[in-house]
């Protein structure tokens, strides 16, 4: 089997690298991988605080600050996803300059990788969804059996995303001092803290093509509304993530024969 020229083995590889990876980041620190928890919920924590005591927010048709929490982390957990796979994705090639060097094998593998990292967060902010839906008596609805779509397609729009900007990170390497700049920026502006009705008219509808809102919204309409999201979301980001990991490799591919010279 081969998919966009990675075959088996490179599959095989990608787990070990994975291992390699979620290893450097997590178990040499003293918490080890409670990090990959603690980390997600303080950043949940703070936010859910702002929004709910100090600019108290709540949700149209919905009373008390819980269902409010529910939606924003849904929203939330996978901006945290995106964040955390496209920081280690940029970041991939650079770090791991001795294996890439020294070690034969698919390079276009550790950005991927990366966009892997960014499923701890996520899946720390589902489970607390989880436990607040479980609270507040809400019983699981069978739309949930979409979400692994929807986080597949995400994953895989995260990964292209990384591709091109770990190879970028090679010859310019600013790219990874910007990109949290850049993230925070994308954040404010697109509509996860807020409902895109917030917007002006205008700008919710150019908005709601915004592919960070849209794999937010992915996981927010089974979660929130027990409700399958609009089947034209599925399709534009099919085609969104397929185009755009499609370009990251292609830009990678072109350009890792020079990575030696520059590492």
């Amino acid at each position: 089997m081969n998919i966009a020229g990675f075959d088996r083995r490179d599959f095989g590889m990608l787990v070990s690298l994975f291992k390699l990876t979620v290893s450097d980041r997590y178990l040499g620190s003293g918490l080890g991988l409670i990090w990959a928890v603690l980390s997600p919920l303080l950043l949940m924590g703070i936010f859910t605080f702002v929004f709910t005591f100090v600019f108290p927010a709540r949700l149209p048709g919905r009373e008390g600050a819980i269902p409010y929490v529910v939606w924003l982390l849904s929203g939330y957990g996978p901006w945290l996803a995106i964040s955390e796979g496209l920081s280690v994705a940029t970041s991939s090639v650079v770090g791991n300059s001795g294996i890439v060097k020294n070690v034969a094998f698919k390079s276009e593998l550790l950005p991927v990788v990366g966009a892997l990292t960014g499923l701890f967060p996520l899946l720390v902010s589902l489970a607390v969804v989880v436990v607040l839906l479980a609270v507040s008596g809400e019983a699981p609805s069978l739309a949930l059996l979409v979400l692994p779509v929807s986080l597949f397609l995400g994953t895989l729009f995260v990964s292209g995303l990384g591709l091109f900007l770990a190879a970028l990170n090679v010859f310019v390497r600013d790219t990874a001092l910007a990109l949290p700049n850049v993230l925070t920026l994308l954040l404010f502006a697109s509509p996860i803290f807020y409902p895109i009705s917030a917007y002006p008219a205008g700008i919710g509808k150019l908005l709601q093509f915004n592919p960070f809102y849209v794999i937010a919204a992915l996981f927010r309409a089974p979660i929130i509304d027990g409700a399958l999201p609009p089947l034209w979301m599925f399709i534009y980001l099919t085609v969104i993530s397929t185009i755009v990991f499609a370009g990251g490799l292609m830009w990678f591919r072109r350009l890792k024969s020079f990575f030696d010279a520059r590492l």
